[in-house]
């Protein structure tokens, strides 16, 4: 009937994920969780639903050092991929996440940055996944019902997270955690990249954690 078809992938979205090798992640994560157990005993109060998050500050601790090679790698993997021509680029925050049972992150983005990032430390069955959002809200006006996935046309799309993974995306890619709903604490480590002659001043978080004598910052 057709001389030719074709279907045209537009506006796509990519995420990325790198998994450390196992036996360079274990020693990583087991010295990070020993510095986050440190911070947080005892545990700050929270509220229902609440996250702990440290200072946003993390990779310039010396438990993060050796994490950062893969860091590195992975950003400049993604910029690759999207053709960056001018790549110099800084951590503009790092923090850690402790989530307890019923701790969740609701749908959000991570305004005046390039690329967010997320690494995995603990993570039970019961939160196994970050969330990805459609960034386009007319794009469910209409839903008609589906036979099968497709995956260009979900609303939300899951992620699994395991200690070791690390997914990188576009920082204006709402997304989300949803509530923990096992009783064991689900630790993560979130950072935001931007290119050095954006960050000097728009780049900061523009929240604070608690320190570790347990105060807010």
């Amino acid at each position: 009937m057709f001389a030719k078809t074709a279907a045209f992938p537009l506006f796509a979205t990519p995420v990325w994920g790198f998994d450390l090798p196992e036996d360079q992640a274990g020693p990583i994560n087991a010295r990070l969780l020993d510095l986050l157990e440190r911070w947080f005993t005892p545990r700050p109060a929270l509220k229902p639903g609440e996250t702990w998050q440290t200072t946003h500050d993390l990779h310039e601790r010396e438990e993060f050092a050796p994490l950062l090679p893969f860091v590195q790698a992975a950003v400049d993997s993604v910029l690759e991929a999207l053709a960056v021509r001018d790549r110099a680029w800084l951590i503009t925050g790092c923090w850690a996440n402790i989530n307890p049972a019923g701790g969740f992150h609701p749908p959000h983005i991570h305004p005046n940055n390039l690329i967010s990032a997320a690494y995995y430390l603990r993570i039970p069955r019961e939160a196994d996944a970050i969330v990805f959002h459609d960034p386009r809200p007319q794009a469910q006006l209409l839903r008609p019902v589906s036979t099968r996935v497709v995956p260009e046309t979900q609303a939300e799309i899951q992620i699994e997270a395991k200690p070791g993974r690390m997914v990188l995306f576009p920082s204006w890619l709402r997304h989300s955690v949803r509530p923990n709903y096992g009783n064991e604490e689900r630790v993560s480590i979130s950072f935001n990249v931007m290119l050095d002659d954006y960050a000097a001043t728009n780049s900061a978080p523009m929240w604070r954690g608690f320190r570790e004598d347990g105060s807010r910052a």
